[in-house]
């Protein structure tokens, strides 16, 4: 197959006075709107990625900022922390010596309350002995003493078991 071109140089003069007149056209009335807005673009560009570099840089620094408030925040906890379990143990402190010093009285006091009530039982039983060993000499003797004798006979037997019964035995 053969391909056949022929050229004619006034069609190619044509063609050549035909591209020479479009880039003058498009030379004055469409690149310049072109390049213009290719600059702009690429300014736009240019200032987005300076923005981004700034916001990053501010995004890195307010980053360092909140570490360093969060490290103090922490250091702040840990002695808020450490001052509430010292204050709770001395808090636990205070309840037990309180407690102790509480079980003590209670004791000191029960202590004295049944000293108390054994004195005056002790009282009661002398006095309750004493009325019967006079009904029992009264019954032996056979006779009723006088109120000033009986009362006699009384103190001088209270007084031998106060005597004799303070520590030990009543019987003896």
């Amino acid at each position: 197959m053969h391909i056949n071109i022929a050229l004619n140089p006034l069609d190619m003069l044509d063609a050549l006075v035909a591209v020479g007149i479009l880039y003058v056209f498009l030379q004055k009335y469409a690149f310049p709107p072109l390049l213009k807005a290719v600059r702009e673009r690429q300014t736009r560009i240019d200032e987005d990625l300076a923005a981004a570099e700034r916001r990053h840089q501010e995004a890195d620094q307010l980053k360092a900022e909140l570490e360093t408030q969060l490290k103090q925040v922490k250091a702040r906890a840990e002695v808020a922390m450490s001052r509430a379990l010292r204050d709770a143990e001395d808090e636990a402190q205070q309840i037990v010596t309180r407690a102790r010093q509480d079980a003590r009285r209670l004791v000191t006091e029960a202590e004295a309350e049944i000293a108390t009530e054994r004195d005056r039982a002790l009282q009661s039983v002398k006095h309750d002995v004493a009325d019967l060993a006079l009904a029992i000499a009264t019954k032996v003797l056979g006779q009723e003493l006088s109120d000033a004798g009986s009362q006699r006979l009384v103190q001088e037997f209270a007084d031998q078991l106060a005597g004799s019964g303070a520590g030990g035995d009543p019987a003896s």
